[in-house]
């Protein structure tokens, strides 16, 4: 007969805690890619911003023969707007992670009920 507390309740908390975390936390190569696609993403945000409100400046000081004033005009406002992108792309992102967030911790609490 097992006894509370022996080594076979311990074992299979064990096992379940392993399952637990597997569905819970990524592996960390994982982590690591996602980080990594999304910092690539936030520069190419500003970076793409820039660079299209350049050639946009660029185009109107030839066509309307003002240079450099426009191209200049246009990157600080490409930048801006890669900025505000950028800023869209993080709250986005910090929404989605909220979300998901009360869903884990109610899982949890109701894993941890049942196991009492």
């Amino acid at each position: 007969m097992n006894t509370p507390g022996g080594p076979d309740d311990l074992d299979d908390f064990e096992a379940r805690l392993e399952a637990a975390r597997a569905k819970t936390v990524p592996p960390p190569r994982q982590i690591a890619t996602s980080a990594l696609g999304h910092g690539l993403r936030y520069a190419m945000e500003i970076v793409v911003g820039t660079a299209v409100g350049g050639v946009i400046g660029w185009t109107l000081d030839g066509w309307l023969g003002t240079r450099p004033w426009l191209a200049i005009l246009f990157l600080f406002l490409g930048l801006a707007a890669g900025f505000l992108n950028l800023m869209r792309a993080v709250n986005r992102e910090a929404a989605e992670v909220n979300r998901k967030q009360p869903e884990q911790d109610s899982d949890v609490e109701r894993k941890q009920d049942q196991g009492s």
